[in-house]
């Protein structure tokens, strides 16, 4: 991540704007990773200011995946703090800027999500979901949306 990832333009414009870093080296702090259980590094950990964890992603991903897991965090953060509007910009943006992948697929899912929990509306999650499965109809995504309704 340090010399492919962490060095791009845009990820460090994202980090900027979005969030704000913290490092911990493993070796430095074991009770640390032991709270946040972190197995295998890299290991990012989206946070509130309270330490309660909202999002992780794990392992190495290049610049564009990246950017699309930290967003898709910012949109957990927003979603869980019932700051619906935030997360609704998150999800929409991750679907349509990375579109055809996996992060676009778990976009669409909390998306669909993050409509209901804002409207109180089952039927605002059919539509997104509906869509999910014919954009992406193998995704883990798609088979979470398959609840009866």
């Amino acid at each position: 991540m340090d010399t492919v990832t962490y060095p791009d333009h845009h990820v460090a414009h994202f980090i900027e704007e979005h969030f704000v870093p913290a490092r911990v080296r493993t070796k430095d702090d074991p009770e640390l990773l032991k709270e946040y259980m972190v197995a295998w590094t890299p290991n990012i950990v989206v946070t509130d200011d309270q330490g309660k964890v909202h999002y992780r992603v794990e392992g190495f991903l290049q610049p564009q995946d990246f950017v699309a897991k930290l967003s898709l965090g910012a949109g957990r953060y927003h979603l869980n703090r019932q700051e619906y509007d935030q997360a609704a910009e998150r999800f929409e943006e991750v679907a349509e800027r990375h579109a055809g992948t996996d992060a676009a697929a778990e976009a669409l899912y909390w998306l669909g999500v993050t409509n209901f929990k804002q409207s109180h509306d089952p039927g605002q999650l059919r539509p997104l979901w509906d869509r999910l499965a014919e954009e992406y109809p193998d995704s883990d995504w798609t088979k979470r949306s398959k609840v009866p309704m």
